[in-house]
């Protein structure tokens, strides 16, 4: 009796991740999670993040977890905090999502995904793609922006400065 009850009192999501993707912040409901893979790869340099946003009590949580791989192996967790980013924000998930669907390049054997997107709670999957190195790198500068509007402090991926040229006397 008491886990019929247990279970009727359960809220399953309706969150569809390829209709709700582009207002996921406003749609997610509690005990959804949805995970952001973002390859920084080119070239030699290795990298990659994965950003998983929770909801818990009526707020959506982002914890950030980040990775080089090339030269050195680096790696770092970013305390969760919550998501407050407006969809309506230039600067938003969101609005990336929308920009990489517009731009988006078909998968080939060559490519891989820039950004992969993955609902747990169906197990449903959506990627993005880019076509060649300029494409790339465009759509990292774009999400970069975003990254630096949610994390202003964080310097994980900041190249240190050159040392200065010495001079022959």
């Amino acid at each position: 009796m008491i886990f019929s009850l247990f279970l009727s009192c359960q809220h399953e999501s309706n969150f569809d991740l390829e209709k709700d993707l582009y207002q996921f912040s406003d749609k997610m409901k509690n005990g959804d999670t949805i995970e952001v893979s973002v390859n920084h790869s080119a070239c030699l340099f290795l990298s990659h993040e994965l950003y998983t946003f929770i909801k818990q009590k009526d707020t959506v949580f982002l914890q950030t977890y980040s990775e080089i791989s090339s030269f050195e192996k680096r790696e770092q967790t970013l305390p969760k905090i919550v998501y407050h980013v407006s969809n309506k924000n230039q600067l938003s998930f969101e609005n990336y999502f929308k920009y990489l669907s517009k731009e988006n390049k078909p998968k080939t054997e060559t490519n891989s995904a820039i950004v992969s997107i993955h609902y747990k709670n169906k197990a449903q999957a959506k990627s993005f793609y880019s076509d060649g190195l300029r494409d790339n790198l465009e759509k990292l500068d774009r999400f970069g922006l975003l990254r630096k509007k949610i994390y202003p402090n964080d310097t994980f991926f900041k190249s240190p400065k050159p040392p200065p040229p010495k001079f022959a006397k």
